[in-house]
């Protein structure tokens, strides 16, 4: 031992972090430390299952309401932002789907006969 080396901690054991002591408390900080990330991580992932899960089930609820509301099957919505935003345009062989209330499935020529038409359906 050398007694006024670096900390009383002898010169053979001394590296580049000083002695075993003060290496195992740089461990057990690190240690400790990822623990805390570990756990973080896992309550993160915990509460981004169950925003899935509810999000899952209310989509689900609305695919319900929508086929209860009697829309044929086959006509889907274009995804959001498509054609004007820079999106592909459909094809040209491909007919648009038919336009029809929601509440007695008539079937419009085009959007603003289906607007009128909804609007007096509603009334």
């Amino acid at each position: 031992w050398v007694p006024h080396g670096d900390r009383g901690c002898p010169l053979v054991t001394r590296g580049a972090h000083g002695c075993p002591r003060a290496q195992a408390d740089i461990f057990r900080a690190d240690f400790e430390a990822e623990r805390a990330a570990r756990e973080q991580l896992h309550a993160q992932r915990e509460r981004l299952q169950e925003s899935v899960s509810a999000l899952r089930r209310r989509c689900q609820r609305l695919q319900e309401q929508g086929d209860a509301w009697g829309c044929p099957q086959g006509v889907t919505l274009p995804p959001r932002g498509a054609g004007a935003l820079g999106g592909s345009p459909p094809p040209a062989a491909e007919e648009p789907p038919p336009l029809c209330c929601p509440k007695c499935q008539y079937r419009a020529p085009d959007m603003d006969t289906l607007q009128v038409h909804v609007m007096d359906c509603i009334k």
